[in-house]
């Protein structure tokens, strides 16, 4: 596997296939500067403030507007552009700036910006455990957590996810992959490269190959930035662990997970028994983006999280 220029044994593990749709208009546009570079977010509605993170890493934010819809209305939305992506693009982009501690500490600065004491975090993914390592790191700042389709709280989960994705990829998106991985040897463009043999490979993501492909139909040229996949993925390969700073988490965190992810149900339960405040919710006939798949279920999740944790 050669979509993305990072270690091969790992690439799947950060290539999740995103729905990107046209950036739309917001009330609100903010920014902040931190380490020299500046950090975009938009917001919608009112209320408290809930983040979106992304998955990846290296993915624009905006695939994750259909999941702010299941939120109760009193919410505001807050769409992250994670260093890197979105309109936080950096210039000369080096592994100096782009490490796990700067995504936590960009998380902090955000925290800042938006004055609030505490930060609920909804992340997908990769965003998932930039979630728990924010936790890990700032568990006095962490008001609530959903993690939707998350990695582990180590890598360890990354030796079964690609095996399980291949396994359901037909003779023709290996195919189509292998094509789209030459391609960039070949003078294609990165980005597209990277995004096309992505594309070929969504299928796996999915319990619904027929949704899968449809998903695949719609992503967005650009909402791919390979070189923060790359250069976070060489960081987080060194010492990614958050088990020790999860478990010292005591505010309420919703753990939401398809039973045919290609994550496995495994690490959905391994974070829940690190996190005695944590709910654990399997949704059937879903993969890794169970709001595609099983909207109604999802919605209902999320609507009795979030109001029950308003009543505490």
């Amino acid at each position: 596997m050669r979509t993305m220029p990072c270690v091969r044994a790992w690439r799947a593990v950060w290539c999740l296939v995103l729905l990107l749709l046209a950036r739309p208009s917001f009330a609100d546009d903010g920014s902040f500067v931190r380490d020299g570079v500046i950090l975009h977010y938009r917001t919608e509605g009112s209320g408290p403030p809930v983040v979106f993170l992304s998955g990846g890493p290296g993915f624009d934010v905006d695939y994750m507007i259909p999941v702010a819809e299941f939120l109760p209305a009193s919410y505001q939305r807050v769409f992250f552009d994670q260093r890197g992506t979105g309109r936080s693009v950096i210039p000369d982009m080096t592994a100096d700036h782009m490490t796990l501690q700067h995504a936590v500490e960009d998380l902090e600065a955000l925290r800042i910006s938006l004055g609030q004491d505490r930060l609920i975090l909804l992340g997908h993914s990769w965003g998932a455990m930039l979630a728990m390592a924010y936790a890990a790191a700032h568990p006095e700042r962490v008001d609530r957590l959903v993690l939707i389709g998350s990695g582990g709280p180590t890598l360890a989960f990354a030796a079964s996810f690609q095996d399980n994705i291949r396994a359901r990829l037909r003779p023709e998106d290996v195919e189509a992959q292998r094509y789209w991985e030459e391609a960039g040897k070949r003078g294609v463009d990165p980005g597209k490269a990277a995004l096309e043999a992505l594309r070929a490979i969504v299928p796996g993501y999915f319990f619904d190959r027929g949704k899968g492909l449809e998903f695949a139909s719609q992503l967005r040229e650009g909402s791919l930035h390979p070189q923060v996949n790359t250069l976070l993925f060489q960081d987080l390969a060194k010492s990614y662990d958050v088990r020790d700073g999860i478990r010292r988490l005591d505010r309420p965190v919703l753990i939401v997970h398809g039973h045919q992810d290609p994550i496995s149900d495994r690490i959905a339960a391994d974070i829940q028994s690190l996190i005695p405040s944590s709910t654990l919710q399997f949704i059937h006939r879903a993969g890794h983006f169970p709001w595609v798949e099983q909207p109604e279920e999802f919605g209902r999740i999320l609507v009795a999280f979030f109001e029950g944790a308003a009543s505490q």
